[in-house]
Order: structure tokens, then C-alpha cells, then sequence
């Protein structure tokens, strides 16, 4: 019997895919391993900068964090909107990114109304809709929205 290898070059190939393709990690394998606040350092009446420390195991390659946005909101109205510095995360590794936050108060939003809610420290009325682009480094890229985060949950230690 004579076997014709043009016609399993194809077959061979897709077998080939098929098995490096069950075991590649993606994007859904990054996993948040902390989150801290270091600083909170108010800058006047309606604004404030802050850095977070932000635990990532990331098993794929480098990628960057950029156009970060959040606001953050209070019974579904916006109370503040909080700017991230760009974000270069190294690949295959688990490092913990320290992160500069900036954030201003809304116009529309009583100051007032926030000193009650951090005096009883209740967080279960507060949730934050996110945006990014992540990229890698050659370019490509990804726009992430994600919304409705429970700051209860995000802030929780355990």
C-alpha cells in the first residue's frame, strides 16, 4: 500500500493544531491574585490621587494596560471617575503591580453625601464600570468594558 503524504500534510496539520490548542493558555487564565490600597491623599475638595498594589499571575505573554478609566457610582449615579497610568504587565509571571490612580469628584455629586457613606464604611451601595485597552506589545489590541463591579467585593479581604 502506498501512502500519499500530500493528502496527510492537511490531516497532520489539523491534529497538530488540535493538540497545541488544548493546551495554550489565554487571556481568561489571567488571575487576580491581590488587591491592596497603600495611599488615599486627597488634592483639594473634589479631587484625589491614590496607589493600589494590584496581584496578577499572568501565564501568557506581555501585554500593556492602557486608556484606563473607572467610574465609580452610588445607588447607579456617577460620584467619581478615576483615571489609571499606563500598565505594562510581564509575561509569564506572578508580580505584584503597584498603580497610580487619579480621581475626581463629579460636578454633580454632594461631597457631603460621600463623608456619611465612609464614616459607616458601607460599601454595598457603591459599583464601578471599568474600561481599558490592553495591547501587546506590536500593536494589537483589545478594548475591555466592565461593568457593574460591587466595591464591597472588590475591596473584601480574605
Amino acid at each position: 500500500m502506498k501512502l500519499n503524504v500530500k493528502k496527510c500534510i492537511p490531516v497532520l496539520l489539523a491534529l497538530c493544531m488540535l493538540l497545541l490548542g488544548g493546551c495554550a493558555k489565554t487571556y481568561k487564565d489571567i488571575k487576580v491574585t491581590s488587591f491592596d490600597i497603600i495611599s488615599i491623599s486627597p488634592k483639594g475638595l473634589d479631587a484625589v490621587d491614590a496607589v493600589v498594589d494590584v496581584g496578577l499571575d499572568n501565564p501568557i505573554v506581555g501585554f500593556e494596560v492602557f486608556n484606563a478609566v473607572a467610574s465609580i457610582k452610588l445607588s447607579g449615579e456617577e460620584c467619581m471617575s478615576i483615571v489609571a497610568d499606563q500598565l505594562v504587565v510581564e509575561g509569564h509571571s506572578e508580580k505584584v503591580y503597584r498603580i497610580p490612580l487619579h480621581g475626581s469628584l463629579s460636578p454633580s455629586f454632594n461631597p457631603l453625601e460621600l463623608l456619611k457613606l465612609v464614616k459607616d464604611m458601607d460599601l454595598s451601595k457603591f459599583t464601578m464600570d471599568a474600561k481599558a485597552r490592553v495591547g501587546l506589545r506590536g500593536g494589537l489590541g483589545k478594548d475591555i468594558d466592565i461593568k457593574d463591579i460591587k466595591l464591597e467585593k472588590l475591596l473584601k479581604k480574605e
